[in-house]
């Protein structure tokens, strides 16, 4: 335990240090308290970062407000009600004071791994993600195949059209927006920097720290995994191998203050 605190506390030293280092542009707070379930309760509160283990503390925050019943779990696993709608429900927005009562976390992960996850839940494969092709698949795919290979002739769009549209555009939905925007975690200071690769040590550490066990507890099979299978760091570097490095470079400025806030190395 002392060890897993250290090496919390390092991350959020380093998270400090950087933040005296960039300046930034206008504040985003007000979206980011909108943003954060705040569970005055049970002096906890998240920011929700999507495609890190989001689904996972959605559920366990439902928990605790004693809004995950059986027929609300019916419901989610028929695909009728998210399980967000319900938090939200339980946990509506608070002020900043009552915010600074509870203790504060978030879960970050690397960003090139969180983009390739997103896209292959969201943009991949059209069939069950209408919204998103709707949204943004059919207009990437028009925009950026111009760079395609002859060989590439689907209709959704390739990852290096993702990574392009994101580079050109910078129109960020919230499952590839930076972490720096999503949270302010130069503005808001948090207790607990999770990490995904680390991501069950953490979240028990957590969790005893914070009184929770007797809450928290397994309950149903809600499990909300991509259904194209989990993002290793295997298949990271297979969809990274045919981006051009000059598309690498300009992703990498994208989430600049991503990497160095939270120490990964970029590619």
């Amino acid at each position: 335990m002392k060890t897993i605190r250290n090496q919390l506390n390092t991350r959020r030293t380093e998270l400090e240090h950087y933040c005296d280092t960039i300046t930034r542009g206008e504040s985003n707070l007000d979206n980011v308290l909108s943003n954060m379930v705040i569970d005055i309760t049970h002096g906890i509160s998240w920011c929700p970062i999507y495609k890190a283990a989001s689904s996972t503390w959605m559920k366990h925050f439902a928990t605790l407000g004693g809004v995950l019943t059986e027929t609300a779990m019916e419901l989610i696993r028929r695909d009728i009600l998210q399980i967000n709608t319900i938090v939200r429900k339980a946990f509506p927005r608070m002020v900043l004071q009552k915010l600074n009562k509870t203790k504060k976390f978030l879960i970050v992960r690397h960003p090139f791994e969180r983009l390739v996850s997103a896209y292959r839940d969201k943009l991949e494969h059209i069939q069950g993600r209408d919204y998103y092709y709707k949204r943004f698949g059919r207009h990437i795919a028009h925009k950026y195949h111009k760079y395609r290979q002859p060989n590439e002739t689907k209709i959704e769009p390739t990852f290096t059209e993702f990574l392009r549209f994101i580079i050109e555009e910078k129109y960020f939905d919230e499952h590839w927006a930076p972490f720096v925007d999503t949270c302010e975690p130069c503005l808001i200071k948090y207790n607990y920097i999770l990490k995904f690769d680390t991501f069950d040590r953490d979240q028990q550490f957590l969790i005893q720290e914070l009184g929770l066990s007797d809450y928290l507890y397994e309950k149903g099979d809600l499990k909300n995994i991509n259904p194209r299978g989990v993002t290793t760091a295997a298949l990271v570097k297979e969809y990274m191998q045919n981006v051009p490095r000059s598309v690498l470079d300009e992703i990498n400025k994208v989430y600049e203050t991503d990497f160095k806030l939270f120490s990964y190395l970029p590619l």
